[in-house]
């Protein structure tokens, strides 16, 4: 190597040395302090890209969780209130059953239709006052247009549980059927006026004439068991729509709770700082840049030996 003045070729190269040694050990340094192995996109483009991705379904999936977890506790709400319907109706047949014993009188007949009449009452305050989030979840009808007794099946209530705007759970308007004598919303989600489940079987107790002779009130008496008998049997295959779709749901929690853990893994392995690699390049990186300070020090005095020279 020449012996010249103005270019000190071994300084700029230890300078450049130290510069490289000081970027790494702040590198590390930010690492370690944020946590992060990815902070900014030039320490990982692709990784980066993919963190983004990873926490768009991750987020997605979280959200999806709290969604089902509040369709959980809507259903299990319409199925409490369809239980409690269900007792009355069964109230209501053994009280068909016994005013159809030939051996009551009128007083006790009228007395048996008085005590009916009050639980359709009671059922119908049922289906009024079972709402979620302000939604009426017993109001649906069974008539599209009031007077037809046609099921709307249609979707009612969707839940997102993901992302992805087509990954839905949805739940049919047959389990949200009114249980009371009127239904109130139609099958296009309108305030509608139609026939709820009980319809029928208020009919049949209003029709009882407990004044007629004692073989015509049985009669009345035997149409309300089978009304209630089918009141009974329709609330059943609603409360079993509704038990469906409480297990469809939970086994979809579960499913994307460890959808979420998984993802959240997966991301860690491509952003997150590990610390044991990282605290050795951060010792490295300490040694590098003593070393490259000290040989700069020694660079700089390198030129001195020109002075000897000069003597």
């Amino acid at each position: 190597m020449s012996a010249v003045l103005n270019t000190n070729t071994a300084s700029l190269w230890a300078a450049k040395n130290l510069l490289g040694a000081q970027n790494r050990l702040a590198a590390s340094v930010e690492r370690l302090s944020s946590g992060l192995r990815i902070n900014r996109a030039r320490d990982d483009a692709a990784g980066l890209g993919v963190a983004n991705s990873l926490t768009a379904q991750i987020n997605g999936a979280n959200q999806g969780m709290r969604n089902l977890n509040d369709a959980i506790s809507m259903v299990q709400t319409a199925e409490g209130a369809i239980a409690a319907a269900s007792e009355m109706g069964q109230r209501i047949l053994m009280l068909a059953t016994q005013g159809a014993n030939g051996t009551l009188g009128a007083t006790e007949r009228a007395a048996i239709k008085s005590e009916m009449r009050e639980l359709v009452s009671s059922i119908n305050s049922i289906s009024g006052r079972t709402k979620f989030s302000g939604n009426p979840l017993l109001a649906y009808n069974k008539t599209t247009d009031g007077t037809t007794a046609v099921p709307p099946d249609a979707d009612l209530y969707s839940m997102q549980i993901s992302n992805t705007s087509s990954d839905v759970v949805a739940l049919n308007s047959n389990a949200f059927l009114s249980v009371g004598v009127d239904g109130t919303v139609g099958a296009n989600g309108a305030a509608q006026a139609g026939k709820g489940q009980a319809f029928d079987l208020d009919a049949k107790i209003t029709a009882i004439n407990t004044a007629d002779t004692a073989a015509a009130v049985t009669i009345d008496f035997q149409d309300v068991q089978t009304a209630a008998n089918s009141y009974v049997v329709a609330l059943g295959t609603q409360r079993a729509l509704l038990g469906a779709y409480q297990n469809q749901m939970e086994y979809t929690l579960a499913n994307i709770t460890e959808l979420s853990s998984n993802l959240s893994s997966a991301r860690s392995r491509v952003i997150d700082t590990d610390y044991a690699s990282e605290t050795a390049a951060l010792t490295r990186g300490q040694i590098l840049q003593q070393a490259a300070t000290a040989m700069l020090a020694q660079a700089n005095q390198m030129p001195n030996v020109i002075l000897t020279l000069l003597k």
